[in-house]
């Protein structure tokens, strides 16, 4: 088998991973309390045993009582310490690439050592989600398996396609222990759950330009810089009172006069993307509701997505990508101004952080791979745009910021809440996702009407033509 480059998921013993962290793995009632169970060997054995003591006891012979009493007591103490044994097997469980995406498979590899001599083969079988049926079955030591270096341990590789995005939880590996003689046996977990996770395909977006930001040749007008935070150099005459060391050398011999650096300083601008994520607007409920989506969220419960939900946040990764390649920092909140890495499971740990940079891409992926719909608890409307208000007026504070709302299907009134909250506000995108777009045509108008670039789009469109619709009404 090919080496493989995947770096060990140990996902037990690292302690930065809290957010998924499981301290141990999901157990059977028979693997909690290590009950022994008899093979039919050792069945067989006990049987003999009691015939053996019905024989002596009826015939009178004590040496027929002595093969008896070792017949009944070699099976029940093999138990017995079956009972109190560890599995003498080591499971190392990698990923191949390490993060998988929704249109791609991914390569499991397991590296399965023991502890002293091998014994008989074990039949082993990892255990997978539903999504992905039942799991492989293999037996250790196996022929077939690659062997480790110097014969030590065994390889075994299958592949997994995720439908979903989401954490997956891979593992644990089970396999039935018995002892040297196969006379009892129990299950066995050998290894913890491992967190596959499986981030949404990023759809890449044409170098258009930015709606609302559009000079004569159709280019965009505002002055960005691709590195964050970074200095431009003016210079400027030599005035009395300038020290020696801010003199510009090179202008000063172009210009023939002394000229000094003028550090103007040019914070990189901000988009802040803001994704609905309110049941309401994205899962109806019902006559004529939609059916929803499970987000696998490793060994917690599954949450709840829709097909519109998964349209929105696809678009949030989309135009976040696209606004980070030219050269804007990614601010991604929800509906209540929390940031997506504070409320979705697969969150990175720059959790304050901007997503910038050339890693912004991947980063988004990670934070929106497990992101759902809120849960059932509902907070109060007013509370909730209040709390939203003060966050976007604490993002958004130079006249170069954007906003982007991608929205669910808003009625009239949220519509008018949205005007309220957000503001008078040149540079608003807005992305409204209905299964029937018709239905948005007057709430689009409002927002058209306020100055905002807005469009109606159903999870059918794809988000080059919805960014194609934003981009032509600049």
């Amino acid at each position: 088998m090919g080496t493989d480059t995947g770096e060990p998921n140990e996902f037990r013993d690292s302690p930065s991973r809290g957010r998924w962290a499981i301290a141990e793995p999901p157990a059977t009632l028979r693997e909690k309390v290590h009950l022994g169970f008899l093979t039919a060997r050792g069945w067989g054995l006990f049987a003999a045993g009691a015939i053996a003591l019905l024989g002596a006891f009826l015939l009178g012979r004590r040496e027929l009582m002595a093969v008896s009493l070792f017949l009944l007591v070699t099976p029940l103490l093999a138990a017995f310490l079956l009972r109190f044994g560890n599995p003498a097997l080591t499971v190392t469980r990698t990923f191949n690439p390490p993060q998988a995406t929704t249109d791609s498979s991914v390569r499991v590899r397991l590296h399965i050592t023991h502890r002293g001599r091998s014994g008989a083969s074990i039949p082993l079988s990892d255990t997978l989600p539903e999504d992905f049926g039942k799991g492989p079955e293999f037996n250790y030591p196996s022929r077939t398996a690659a062997q480790g270096a110097g014969g030590s341990g065994s390889w075994y590789e299958y592949r997994l396609r995720p439908a979903t995005r989401g954490i997956y939880a891979i593992g644990p590996v089970r396999a039935q222990v018995a002892d040297v003689f196969g006379l009892a046996a129990r299950p066995a977990a050998l290894d913890a759950p491992s967190a596959l996770i499986a981030l949404p395909v990023c759809e890449a977006l044409e170098p258009t330009g930015i709606p609302g930001e559009h000079g004569s040749h159709g280019q965009a007008a505002s002055n960005r810089r691709l590195t964050p935070d970074s200095f431009e150099v003016m210079t400027r005459e030599y005035r009395p009172g300038d020290t020696v060391r801010r003199i510009h050398w090179p202008a000063t011999a172009r210009r023939g006069s002394l000229m000094v650096r003028q550090e103007d300083y040019r914070a990189t601008p901000r988009a802040v993307i803001m994704l609905d994520r309110s049941r309401a607007a994205f899962l109806s409920q019902g006559a004529g509701s939609e059916p929803s989506l499970q987000i696998p969220q490793f060994t917690s419960a599954p949450k709840d997505s829709s097909r519109r939900f998964e349209w929105a946040l696809h678009a949030a990764l989309g135009v976040g990508a696209y606004l980070a390649q030219t050269g804007f920092g990614i601010d991604l909140i929800d509906h209540r101004g929390e940031g997506v890495n504070d409320v979705s499971a697969s969150g990175t740990e720059e959790a304050g952080e901007l997503f910038a940079g050339p890693h912004a891409t991947a980063r988004m992926q990670q934070a929106l791979a497990a992101l759902a719909l809120e849960d059932s608890a509902v907070q109060r409307h007013e509370t909730a745009r209040s709390t939203l208000a003060a966050a976007l007026k604490e993002r958004m504070r130079e006249r170069g910021d954007r906003l982007v709302l991608i929205l669910g299907e808003p009625t009239p009134e949220q519509a008018d809440d949205w005007l309220e909250v957000v503001g008078a506000r040149s540079k608003v995108t807005v992305l409204c996702v209905a299964n029937r777009e018709a239905h948005l045509f007057p709430i689009i108008s409002r927002f058209r009407q306020a100055g905002w670039s807005a469009v109606a789009v159903n999870p059918k469109t794809t988000l080059t033509e919805a960014w194609a619709g934003l981009w032509h009404q600049s």
